[in-house]
């Protein structure tokens, strides 16, 4: 069997209001890596995970790691994450998933699963427009990409609705509302993962199956993880 590569691809804003929130979101940040550990093990024989953890306010756009093995990446630490200044969301998505794009386009059998956190409003991207994000994002869904977009301070849902981005959520802008938003991509990765191995063992839906098809349930798959952890009581 063909393993999947998944790339797990983190873009958390670091902009000066985060540092309330700053601790909470390394911790969380730790243990959706703990939790992508974890899944590498229970699905090694049909999945390779890799993580990707760019930071990003208005002095630069930073790589904590990319692309790495996830028995390779490791935990966020107060000195990689030093909140300040100001929010150019549309360019550190553009930004990232242009390079990540160029990446995997010529690999065989890759998911990208993007999760966005931030606490506020774009106000500061200079490269990027909201509508080229959109387009952007538009195709990468096409190419079997899943996203989900966590915002405080905001109505996210609406948010995401302008990025094309179906899966939305808000967190509360505290340290435990962090934490539980957190937690929710965590529980829905996970759920995610769980449903890509089941589908990699079922021998008609590999190598017979069209790479259009087969992308287009990939992202039926997250959609699919997300709607299930939004309607746990």
């Amino acid at each position: 069997m063909n393993k999947t590569q998944v790339f797990n691809v983190i873009i958390l804003d670091k902009s000066g209001s985060m540092e309330s929130i700053r601790e909470a979101a390394i911790n969380g940040f730790n243990e959706t890596l703990n939790g992508i550990k974890k899944a590498q093990k229970k699905f090694a024989d049909t999945q390779e995970h890799y993580v990707s953890l760019l930071t990003f306010c208005d002095c630069e756009k930073k790589y904590v790691f990319d692309k790495v093995s996830v028995a390779e990446a490791r935990p966020l630490t107060m000195e990689d994450y030093e909140p300040c200044c100001c929010t150019p969301l549309y360019d550190a998505m553009g930004f990232t998933l242009t390079s990540m794009r160029n990446y995997v386009h010529q690999l065989p059998d890759a998911v990208v699963v993007v999760t966005i956190i931030t606490d506020g409003l774009e106000n500061a991207s200079k490269e990027y427009t909201g509508l080229a994000v959109k387009k952007l994002v538009e195709a990468l869904k096409r190419e079997g990409w899943t996203f989900t977009y966590m915002g405080a301070n905001q109505d996210s849902v609406e948010v995401a609705f302008n990025l094309s981005i179906r899966n939305a959520r808000n967190f509360d802008y505290s340290a435990e509302g962090t934490m539980a938003g957190w937690a929710k991509d965590s529980s829905t990765r996970m759920n995610f993962y769980s449903r890509l191995a089941h589908f990699k063992k079922n021998a008609a839906c590999n190598e017979t199956m069209p790479d259009e098809e087969r992308r287009a349930r990939y992202t039926a798959m997250a959609d699919e993880a997300f709607d299930e952890e939004e309607g746990k009581k």
